[in-house]
Protein backbone atom coordinates (compact mmCIF):
# COMPACT_ATOMS: atom_id res chain seq x y z
CA UNK A 1 0.00 0.00 0.00
CA UNK A 2 3.12 2.12 0.75
CA UNK A 3 3.82 2.76 -3.00
CA UNK A 4 0.28 3.53 -4.32
CA UNK A 5 0.02 6.18 -1.03
CA UNK A 6 3.08 7.66 -2.42
CA UNK A 7 1.79 8.15 -5.78
CA UNK A 8 -1.82 9.12 -4.73
CA UNK A 9 -2.22 10.74 -1.18
CA UNK A 10 -0.66 13.72 -1.61
CA UNK A 11 -3.55 14.73 -4.06
CA UNK A 12 -6.09 13.52 -1.82
CA UNK A 13 -4.95 15.50 1.26
CA UNK A 14 -4.32 18.57 -1.17
CA UNK A 15 -6.70 20.73 0.52
CA UNK A 16 -5.50 19.59 4.16
CA UNK A 17 -4.63 23.22 5.68
CA UNK A 18 -4.05 21.40 9.36
CA UNK A 19 -0.41 19.77 8.71
CA UNK A 20 -0.74 17.83 11.88
CA UNK A 21 -4.28 16.42 10.75
CA UNK A 22 -2.19 15.68 7.19
CA UNK A 23 0.97 14.37 8.83
CA UNK A 24 -1.46 11.82 11.34
CA UNK A 25 -3.65 11.06 8.05
CA UNK A 26 -0.76 9.47 6.12
CA UNK A 27 1.18 8.60 8.93
CA UNK A 28 -1.84 6.06 10.81
CA UNK A 29 -2.84 4.89 6.76
CA UNK A 30 0.59 3.95 5.97
CA UNK A 31 1.36 1.92 9.30
CA UNK A 32 -2.08 0.48 9.12
CA UNK A 33 -0.78 -1.22 5.43
CA UNK A 34 -4.24 -2.66 4.71
CA UNK A 35 -4.61 -5.73 2.52
CA UNK A 36 -7.83 -6.47 0.91
CA UNK A 37 -8.63 -9.31 3.53
CA UNK A 38 -8.25 -7.33 5.90
CA UNK A 39 -11.59 -6.11 8.56
CA UNK A 40 -10.34 -2.71 9.58
CA UNK A 41 -12.60 -0.50 12.68
CA UNK A 42 -11.89 3.57 12.65
CA UNK A 43 -12.57 3.81 16.03
CA UNK A 44 -13.52 7.21 16.50
CA UNK A 45 -14.62 7.86 12.96
CA UNK A 46 -15.74 12.04 13.23
CA UNK A 47 -16.58 13.35 9.91
CA UNK A 48 -14.85 10.80 8.04
CA UNK A 49 -12.37 11.92 6.79
CA UNK A 50 -10.00 8.66 7.12
CA UNK A 51 -12.37 6.37 6.20
CA UNK A 52 -13.14 8.60 2.94
CA UNK A 53 -9.19 8.69 2.46
CA UNK A 54 -9.06 5.02 2.66
CA UNK A 55 -12.07 4.01 0.41
CA UNK A 56 -9.99 6.69 -2.09
CA UNK A 57 -7.02 4.26 -1.96
CA UNK A 58 -8.86 0.60 -2.20
CA UNK A 59 -11.32 -1.66 -2.02
CA UNK A 60 -11.19 -2.09 1.78
CA UNK A 61 -13.40 -3.76 4.34
CA UNK A 62 -14.19 -0.55 6.91
CA UNK A 63 -16.82 0.29 9.53
CA UNK A 64 -16.72 3.58 10.88
CA UNK A 65 -17.60 3.85 14.80
CA UNK A 66 -18.65 6.92 16.45
CA UNK A 67 -20.58 8.22 19.52
CA UNK A 68 -21.47 11.32 17.86
CA UNK A 69 -24.95 11.41 16.11
CA UNK A 70 -23.94 14.79 14.04
CA UNK A 71 -20.43 13.07 13.35
CA UNK A 72 -22.26 10.04 11.85
CA UNK A 73 -23.80 11.75 9.54
CA UNK A 74 -20.88 13.64 7.87
CA UNK A 75 -19.31 10.76 7.66
CA UNK A 76 -21.78 8.84 6.26
CA UNK A 77 -22.39 11.81 3.78
CA UNK A 78 -18.57 11.60 3.19
CA UNK A 79 -18.48 7.85 2.01
CA UNK A 80 -20.59 5.37 0.06
CA UNK A 81 -23.15 2.63 0.97
CA UNK A 82 -19.79 -0.35 1.15
CA UNK A 83 -18.44 1.51 4.43
CA UNK A 84 -20.73 0.76 7.50
CA UNK A 85 -22.06 3.53 10.45
CA UNK A 86 -22.28 2.55 13.62
CA UNK A 87 -23.18 4.56 16.68
CA UNK A 88 -21.96 3.76 20.20
CA UNK A 89 -20.64 3.87 23.00
CA UNK A 90 -16.41 2.84 23.08
CA UNK A 91 -16.07 1.35 26.38
CA UNK A 92 -18.65 -1.51 25.41
CA UNK A 93 -17.88 -1.84 21.65
CA UNK A 94 -20.97 -3.76 20.37
CA UNK A 95 -18.56 -6.15 18.09
CA UNK A 96 -17.72 -9.70 18.80
CA UNK A 97 -14.24 -11.34 20.51
CA UNK A 98 -11.37 -10.79 17.43
CA UNK A 99 -13.84 -9.18 14.98
CA UNK A 100 -11.39 -6.87 13.36
CA UNK A 101 -7.58 -7.29 12.03
CA UNK A 102 -6.50 -3.73 12.34
CA UNK A 103 -8.29 -0.77 14.59
CA UNK A 104 -6.87 2.60 14.59
CA UNK A 105 -8.15 4.98 17.10
CA UNK A 106 -6.61 8.88 16.66
CA UNK A 107 -7.29 11.69 18.48
CA UNK A 108 -10.33 9.48 20.75
CA UNK A 109 -9.75 8.05 24.33
CA UNK A 110 -8.71 11.72 25.76
CA UNK A 111 -12.72 12.19 25.55
CA UNK A 112 -13.35 9.80 27.10
CA UNK A 113 -13.99 8.86 30.72
CA UNK A 114 -12.91 5.52 31.10
CA UNK A 115 -9.48 5.70 28.83
CA UNK A 116 -8.53 2.10 30.01
CA UNK A 117 -12.09 0.42 29.65
CA UNK A 118 -11.97 1.69 26.13
CA UNK A 119 -8.16 0.24 25.48
CA UNK A 120 -9.13 -2.78 26.87
CA UNK A 121 -12.73 -3.10 24.61
CA UNK A 122 -10.07 -2.42 21.90
CA UNK A 123 -7.96 -5.59 23.38
CA UNK A 124 -10.87 -7.62 22.81
CA UNK A 125 -12.41 -7.05 19.63
CA UNK A 126 -8.76 -7.49 17.91
CA UNK A 127 -7.83 -10.58 16.71
CA UNK A 128 -4.50 -12.47 17.95
CA UNK A 129 -1.50 -10.28 16.43
CA UNK A 130 -3.75 -7.89 15.12
CA UNK A 131 -2.38 -4.40 14.62
CA UNK A 132 -3.57 -1.15 16.86
CA UNK A 133 -2.60 2.27 15.56
CA UNK A 134 -3.18 5.23 18.27
CA UNK A 135 -2.72 8.82 18.48
CA UNK A 136 -3.27 10.79 21.39
CA UNK A 137 -2.67 14.77 21.98
CA UNK A 138 0.96 15.51 23.79
CA UNK A 139 0.81 16.86 27.33
CA UNK A 140 4.46 17.68 26.04
CA UNK A 141 3.28 19.98 23.46
CA UNK A 142 4.93 22.99 21.62
CA UNK A 143 5.05 26.35 23.20
CA UNK A 144 4.18 27.80 19.68
CA UNK A 145 1.19 25.68 19.39
CA UNK A 146 -0.46 26.88 22.54
CA UNK A 147 1.45 29.55 24.33
CA UNK A 148 -1.23 30.20 26.18
CA UNK A 149 -1.96 27.48 28.03
CA UNK A 150 1.74 26.45 27.95
CA UNK A 151 2.23 29.19 30.10
CA UNK A 152 -0.48 28.82 32.25
CA UNK A 153 1.04 25.26 32.88
CA UNK A 154 4.38 26.27 33.53
CA UNK A 155 3.24 29.02 35.77
CA UNK A 156 0.06 27.89 37.67
CA UNK A 157 0.00 24.23 37.01
CA UNK A 158 -3.34 25.21 35.36
CA UNK A 159 -5.05 25.62 32.23
CA UNK A 160 -8.18 27.25 30.42
CA UNK A 161 -10.41 24.23 30.56
CA UNK A 162 -13.23 25.06 27.56
CA UNK A 163 -14.08 27.88 24.94
CA UNK A 164 -12.34 29.61 22.28
CA UNK A 165 -8.75 30.13 24.89
CA UNK A 166 -9.04 26.64 25.77
CA UNK A 167 -6.45 25.63 22.86
CA UNK A 168 -4.96 22.16 23.47
CA UNK A 169 -7.52 21.39 26.16
CA UNK A 170 -10.86 22.90 24.32
CA UNK A 171 -12.73 19.93 24.82
CA UNK A 172 -10.10 17.02 26.10
CA UNK A 173 -10.64 15.20 29.65
CA UNK A 174 -6.65 15.01 29.38
CA UNK A 175 -3.15 15.09 27.96
CA UNK A 176 -0.78 12.29 27.83
CA UNK A 177 3.10 12.12 27.92
CA UNK A 178 4.40 9.41 26.79
CA UNK A 179 5.10 7.39 29.22
CA UNK A 180 1.31 7.33 30.13
CA UNK A 181 -0.01 6.12 27.30
CA UNK A 182 2.49 3.42 26.88
CA UNK A 183 1.77 2.33 30.06
CA UNK A 184 -1.81 2.21 29.45
CA UNK A 185 -1.38 0.51 26.54
CA UNK A 186 0.95 -1.96 27.80
CA UNK A 187 -1.53 -2.53 31.15
CA UNK A 188 -4.65 -3.54 28.18
CA UNK A 189 -2.43 -6.45 27.04
CA UNK A 190 -0.70 -4.75 24.41
CA UNK A 191 2.61 -5.15 23.37
CA UNK A 192 4.06 -1.55 22.28
CA UNK A 193 6.02 -1.76 18.56
CA UNK A 194 6.80 2.16 17.97
CA UNK A 195 5.83 5.17 19.53
CA UNK A 196 7.36 8.63 17.84
CA UNK A 197 6.30 12.46 18.05
CA UNK A 198 4.06 14.10 15.80
CA UNK A 199 4.75 17.82 14.78
CA UNK A 200 6.60 19.57 16.92
CA UNK A 201 7.17 23.07 14.19
CA UNK A 202 4.54 25.09 13.56
CA UNK A 203 3.28 28.64 13.43
CA UNK A 204 2.29 30.48 16.70
CA UNK A 205 -0.69 30.23 18.33
CA UNK A 206 -1.32 27.11 15.63
CA UNK A 207 -4.10 25.47 17.53
CA UNK A 208 -5.96 29.28 18.15
CA UNK A 209 -5.44 30.44 14.12
CA UNK A 210 -7.24 26.24 13.43
CA UNK A 211 -10.26 26.78 15.55
CA UNK A 212 -10.85 30.06 14.26
CA UNK A 213 -10.47 29.41 10.44
CA UNK A 214 -13.08 26.80 11.01
CA UNK A 215 -15.43 29.03 12.92
CA UNK A 216 -15.04 31.55 9.51
CA UNK A 217 -15.66 28.28 7.28
CA UNK A 218 -18.61 26.90 9.28
CA UNK A 219 -19.76 30.37 9.01
CA UNK A 220 -20.59 30.83 5.43
CA UNK A 221 -19.09 33.94 5.67
CA UNK A 222 -16.47 33.01 2.25
CA UNK A 223 -17.15 33.38 -0.98
CA UNK A 224 -17.65 29.78 -2.31
CA UNK A 225 -14.68 29.24 -4.51
CA UNK A 226 -12.51 30.25 -1.29
CA UNK A 227 -14.62 28.19 1.23
CA UNK A 228 -14.60 25.12 -1.16
CA UNK A 229 -10.92 25.16 -1.99
CA UNK A 230 -9.83 24.96 1.85
CA UNK A 231 -11.99 22.19 1.99
CA UNK A 232 -10.55 19.03 3.09
CA UNK A 233 -12.55 16.69 1.95
CA UNK A 234 -11.86 17.79 -1.67
CA UNK A 235 -9.32 16.14 -3.50
CA UNK A 236 -9.05 18.47 -6.63
CA UNK A 237 -6.43 20.40 -6.29
CA UNK A 238 -6.62 22.25 -9.25
CA UNK A 239 -9.58 23.72 -7.61
CA UNK A 240 -7.75 25.75 -5.16
CA UNK A 241 -7.65 29.63 -5.32
CA UNK A 242 -4.26 31.03 -5.84
CA UNK A 243 -4.31 32.56 -2.42
CA UNK A 244 -4.82 29.14 -0.65
CA UNK A 245 -2.39 27.28 -3.03
CA UNK A 246 0.72 29.74 -2.02
CA UNK A 247 -0.72 29.37 1.93
CA UNK A 248 -0.57 25.27 1.40
CA UNK A 249 2.73 25.63 -0.04
CA UNK A 250 4.54 27.99 2.84
CA UNK A 251 2.52 25.93 5.47
CA UNK A 252 4.08 22.18 3.36
CA UNK A 253 7.75 23.75 3.23
CA UNK A 254 7.19 24.33 7.44
CA UNK A 255 6.20 21.22 8.14
CA UNK A 256 9.18 19.53 6.40
CA UNK A 257 11.01 20.55 9.52
CA UNK A 258 8.52 17.76 11.30
CA UNK A 259 10.10 14.97 9.17
CA UNK A 260 12.76 13.50 11.63
CA UNK A 261 11.85 14.67 14.62
CA UNK A 262 13.94 13.03 18.04
CA UNK A 263 12.39 11.01 20.37
CA UNK A 264 11.49 13.18 23.89
CA UNK A 265 11.19 16.08 21.45
CA UNK A 266 7.45 18.34 22.31
CA UNK A 267 4.82 17.30 19.93
CA UNK A 268 1.08 17.55 19.05
CA UNK A 269 0.21 14.34 18.63
CA UNK A 270 1.59 11.37 20.00
CA UNK A 271 1.79 8.06 17.53
CA UNK A 272 1.69 4.73 18.64
CA UNK A 273 1.43 1.27 17.01
CA UNK A 274 0.66 -1.85 19.03
CA UNK A 275 0.17 -5.16 18.34
CA UNK A 276 -2.24 -8.14 20.18
CA UNK A 277 0.21 -10.49 21.82
CA UNK A 278 -0.44 -13.79 22.50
Amino acid sequence: METYLNSKFDGLTANIGDMALKRRVKKIISELDIKPADFVLDNGCGDGLYLKTIKKLGSYNIIGFDLDSRSLRLAQGHTDNSVSIIQGNGCTLPFKDSAFDKIYCTEVIEHIPDDRQALREIYRILKPKGTLILTVPNHNYPFLWDPINWVMEAVTGGHIKSGFWAGIWNMHLRLYYPKEISRLIKDAGFKVVSMEPLTHYCVPFNHIVLYGLKKVLDSGMLPDGMKNSADKFSANENKQSMLIKLGYRVLNSMDKFNDKLADGKSSVSIFVKAVKDY
